[in-house]
């Protein structure tokens, strides 16, 4: 394996753990929202709990997508901080 293909291998592995994770949350979520509905008497099908726990999940990981980046953007940038000659 060339150093260049590492890389893409190892973007493949997280991309596809990603995808996973978000399908694994998908499939629990769906089951929640179903059996909710179920216990509380209302008529539901399950393509509309999953439809409903698609929305969720896209919502949730926009969320987190805008606050990972605000995070980034208002974090104090470490590497510029403790470069040799700024003090401390």
């Amino acid at each position: 394996m060339s150093a260049g293909s590492y890389g893409v291998a190892v973007k493949r592995t997280r991309r596809r753990s990603e995808l996973a994770s978000l399908a694994a949350w998908w499939a629990i979520l769906t089951a929640a929202l179903w059996l909710l509905a179920t216990v509380c008497g209302q008529r539901t099908t399950l393509w509309g709990c999953a439809a409903s726990a698609a929305f969720f999940v896209a919502v949730g990981e926009a969320g987190d997508r805008l606050r990972r980046r605000y995070t980034r953007r208002t974090a104090p940038d470490a590497s510029r901080a403790n470069a040799p000659g700024r003090g401390a």
